[in-house]
C-alpha cells in the first residue's frame, strides 16, 4: 500500500485565517485587565473523573516494552497506514 504525499490532505488541515478588527483589539486590551474567570468543579465531578477508565493500560505498555527490548515487537505497517486512510477519510467527510 503506498500513501500519497501530495499535499491534498494538509490543504484540509490549514486553519482558516481571520483578520482581527480594531474594536476586537480594542476591547480585548482594555478588558484584559480587569475581567477576571474562574472555574470550579464539583466533588461529584471530580469523583465521576476518577470513576472513568485509565488513560492507558499500564500492562499493555509494560508488555510492549518488554517486546521492544528483546527485540520481539512487530510492527505491521499495513494496519498502520490502513488506520491513517481511515482517520484521515473521517476527518474529510465530517
Amino acid at each position: 500500500m503506498k500513501i500519497d504525499n501530495s499535499g491534498k490532505v494538509a490543504a484540509a488541515y490549514s486553519a482558516p485565517v481571520r483578520a482581527a478588527k480594531k474594536e476586537d483589539v480594542a476591547t480585548k486590551a482594555s478588558g484584559a485587565a480587569s475581567r477576571s474567570e474562574s472555574v470550579a468543579i464539583s466533588s461529584q465531578g471530580l469523583a465521576k473523573a476518577a470513576q472513568t477508565s485509565e488513560a492507558f493500560d499500564a500492562d499493555k505498555v509494560a508488555a510492549i516494552k518488554a517486546a521492544i527490548a528483546a527485540g520481539e515487537f512487530k510492527i505491521n505497517p499495513e494496519a498502520i497506514a490502513d488506520s491513517l486512510i481511515a482517520s484521515t477519510r473521517e476527518l474529510l467527510a465530517g
